[in-house]
């Protein structure tokens, strides 16, 4: 049996072996190489394909197995900051995988010769990873394929359909999109909204792309079986309010940098329950809004610590809330003037809050947005609005998300 590592259109490693046993995969053993591995120039990426084979019952081969497992399974480098990550996410989809085959698949096995046959696709979409796993099945009478996706984020944490678009309603709303898509059209289904919902799997079931996320559909669902597995294209200005879009209230920009801002603003205001007047900050919600921000502003950090100018840091603020930034709350964060600059402590917020944004109407540059102070990020099992919250705005060029922000009223 050959197994191989490689970048694509290149070899690695060639490594010819007896058997080879698979991770997580308890019913195959390990065997020693036949020949000493042949190595080439080690490839400029940080990840490699490796080929692997499993076969059942235990001790069994290629020609006298009752069912074999052949996989392309990436292999990232630890020296990659989310390596570690990624490798655990590959490994635990095969653990699953394997655990589906025993309990799945070989009982109901009644093809002359069972397998699947589980090829790779690696994508990174700007600091978002796909990796694509089609699982090609052949056990039942009729073979047929399948899409298994992992959505990773530059940590190497799993993402979901509600991360990738932004939204606490994703999984209705791309439900909502595809039976629109499908309707009337002879060649699917008829289905309605919670049907849909019912089919998609928002986890593994899409994948990342610019402009959105692909949608897959396992084949016999929305479609006869004959049609295969379906995809849709569904891009993000699909999944956004009915008050999101050109001639509405916020275009699609202004609303994907609304998400970002009123986020920082919840995360900091939400801690002791303080609103905001007219712009004006208590120091400690200050404070925390500059800490959360000055880790998004693409500077590095030196020895655990973020350097940002005292005018850029100073500016920034009063662009974000036309008031002048108020002073430093030690109890809020780690942060000092040095040397000229803002010293801020570089670290992972504790929390995360979202507006949920229900409506929203404008009048000249000042919008005005209802919503919900929302727990935990898009995709969290465990979502939880707070408190209602009613926002107030205007347009601001020169605010790095395109407004300031004049009011932020909790209904605590």
């Amino acid at each position: 049996m050959a197994v191989f590592k490689t970048k694509p259109g290149i070899a690695i490693i060639l490594v010819l072996a007896a058997a080879l046993l698979l991770a997580g995969c308890s019913n195959s053993n390990p065997a020693g190489p036949t020949n000493a591995p042949v190595v080439t120039e080690a490839p400029e990426v940080d990840y490699s394909i490796v080929k692997i084979a499993c076969y059942w019952p235990e001790d069994a081969g290629p020609d006298d197995c009752d069912y074999s497992l052949y996989i392309e399974k990436p292999e990232f480098s630890q020296a990659f900051t989310a390596g570690y990550a990624l490798n655990r996410a590959v490994d635990d989809y095969i653990d699953a995988l394997t655990d589906r085959i025993e309990s799945r698949y070989i009982p109901a096995a009644v093809a002359s010769n069972p397998y699947t046959y589980v090829t790779c696709q690696v994508e990174r979409i700007d600091s978002f990873t796909n990796i694509i796993f089609t699982e090609n099945e052949n056990y039942e009478v009729q073979p047929y394929s399948e899409t298994f996706v992992l959505m990773l984020d530059e940590r190497g944490n799993e993402l979901n359909l509600c991360d990738v678009f932004m939204n606490y309603h994703a999984e209705r709303l791309v439900a909502e999109r595809i039976a629109q898509l499908i309707e009337g059209d002879s060649r699917f289904i008829e289905a309605d909204t919670s049907e849909i919902i019912g089919a998609l799997d928002i986890v593994h079931g899409a994948k990342i792309t610019p402009e959105g996320a692909i949608v897959y559909i396992r084949e016999g669902v929305l479609a006869p079986f004959e049609e295969g597995e379906l995809s849709f294209d569904i891009p993000f200005e699909d999944i956004c309010p009915e008050f999101v879009g050109a001639d509405r209230v916020l275009s699609f920009s202004e609303y994907r940098a609304l998400i970002d801002f009123l986020g920082l603003v919840c995360d900091s205001a939400i801690v002791r329950g303080d609103d905001i007047k007219d712009g004006v900050l208590t120091p400690y919600a200050a404070t925390t809004f500059m800490a959360l921000a000055s880790g998004k502003m693409g500077i590095v950090p030196q020895a655990g610590r973020i350097a940002v100018p005292e005018t850029d840091f100073e500016q920034y603020y009063l662009a974000c809330f036309g008031t002048d930034f108020p002073g430093i709350d030690t109890e809020a964060h780690d942060i000092k003037q040095q040397n000229g600059n803002y010293s801020v402590l570089n670290k992972k917020p504790e929390y995360t809050y979202y507006v949920d944004m229900l409506s929203a109407e404008a009048e000249g540059d000042e919008v005005i947005i209802n919503g919900d102070v929302t727990f935990g990020a898009f995709g969290y099992a465990f979502t939880t609005p707070v408190c209602h919250v009613s926002v107030t705005l205007v347009r601001n060029a020169e605010s790095p998300f395109g407004f300031t922000l004049r009011s932020f009223d909790m209904n605590l």
